[in-house]
């Protein structure tokens, strides 16, 4: 059980209001509001916020502000009700949201429990998933390719994902070297070193509220290789590296569609980190944005100073993402080896540890997965976004 604040204690008051004629009267009440907050936010104070009850055989609809009131005037019913609240948490400004069904206020009505939860009204689309270590091989010495990433629709309306591109850092958030170039500094721009683009018209690629798609490196069922491992058959999209040199080979699904590829800094095939120590973010382009325009125009090449030797050296393949751009990022690494992360503080505040050491191989066959934080209006799983890696996501076996 969560905690229960107590923000006030009252009685309640009976008050009047006039109805439809001079001859009958609608008793109202106030009715006091008592928070229930997650059990890991701070000492806080409440910015603003607006709580809005509707009277479901009526229909009166009755709407406060949070930051001027304590209670709320009712009048005897049956109420739904939301709200959001924005409050300073340890000097951060996190948003919450509270939602409440089929609610009864009576005369014996003193108080209503509110149960807050973290929520992002900014990003509509998010990671709930991503799986880059691979389930265990046969040899038990490594990964396979059967990670993937899921995004989810975090709202109550249909989002389209057509021209979402998934991106991974250049930068890993084990660097101890210093960014010279002034474009490359992690508070300006995000260095990408893969854009693979959803490919769509603008309405193709819908995900309906609280769904979500899958995103696989190869749409095959890896359990006919290794007992356990993943069956990406349902995928939604693969991401497919044609190779015509060398002895490395990508598996094509042609019935799985493939993203577009932008950029791979890879002359191969796109392998995610399994060390987990890079971040990747969802990047929406801006409208008319073409491959051919991004890669004319956001060429990242850098110049770093080299923690090791002092000296100047040049980054390359790789390219710069406006912030603006990023509609969900997430740090990843091992504890004992972060320093600094590829994403800035704006975008994701911290980092998810898949685990302590750097070189654990239980990390193969772990999935990170954004935890839930509540119930939307209509239903749906609410997922936990408060821009904090650390706090929003756990690691969990992926079978």
């Amino acid at each position: 059980m969560r905690p229960i604040k107590f923000f006030f204690i009252g009685c309640m008051t009976a008050g009047l209001l006039c109805a439809c004629s001079e001859s009958e009267v609608i008793p109202t009440y106030d009715v006091n509001l008592r928070y229930e907050m997650p059990t890991d936010i701070g000492s806080y104070s409440v910015e603003s916020g607006i709580l809005s009850f509707t009277e479901l055989n009526s229909g009166v609809f009755t709407e406060i502000q949070l930051a001027d009131t304590e209670s709320a005037r009712l009048a005897p019913g049956t109420y739904n009700y939301e709200g959001t609240m924005t409050v300073m948490d340890a000097g951060v400004k996190r948003t919450l949201r509270t939602v409440g069904r089929q609610v009864e206020v009576t005369s014996a009505t003193s108080s209503l429990d509110l149960s807050w939860f973290f929520y992002n009204p900014d990003n509509s689309l998010v990671f709930s998933e991503i799986f880059v270590t691979g389930s265990l091989n046969a040899k038990g010495t490594g990964g396979l390719y059967d990670s993937y990433f899921r995004i989810y629709n975090n709202t109550d309306e249909v989002q389209y994902a057509d021209g979402l591109a998934i991106v991974e850092s250049k930068l890993t958030n084990t660097d101890n070297n210093t960014i010279v170039t002034p474009e490359a500094q992690r508070n300006v721009n995000f260095l990408a070193q893969t854009v693979y683009v959803i490919p769509g018209g603008g309405h193709d690629v819908a995900i309906q509220p609280g769904q979500s798609i899958k995103i696989v490196d190869q749409a095959i069922n890896w359990g006919e290789e290794v007992s356990g491992a993943l069956d990406h058959r349902d995928a939604d999209f693969e991401w497919y590296d044609e190779v015509t040199t060398g002895s490395i080979r990508d598996t094509d699904n042609p019935s799985v569609p493939n993203l577009d590829k932008w950029f791979s800094y890879s002359a191969t095939i796109w392998l995610p980190s399994n060390q987990c120590n890079r971040s990747y973010a969802l990047v929406k382009f801006p409208e008319g944005m073409t491959p051919e325009a991004f890669l004319a125009t956001y060429v990242g090449d850098y110049t770093y100073r080299s923690s090791v030797t002092g000296k100047e050296m040049v980054g390359n393949k790789c390219y710069r993402i406006p912030h603006s751009w990023i509609v969900d990022g997430v740090n990843l690494c091992p504890t004992e080896v972060y320093t600094i992360s590829a994403l800035d503080s704006s975008i994701d505040m911290s980092y998810k540890a898949i685990s302590e050491k750097n070189s654990d191989k239980n990390r193969f066959g772990n999935v990170f997965i954004r935890r839930q934080s509540g119930i939307s209006t209509t239903g749906n799983v609410v997922l936990m976004d408060t821009d904090d890696s650390a706090h929003d996501f756990e690691v969990k076996p992926v079978r």
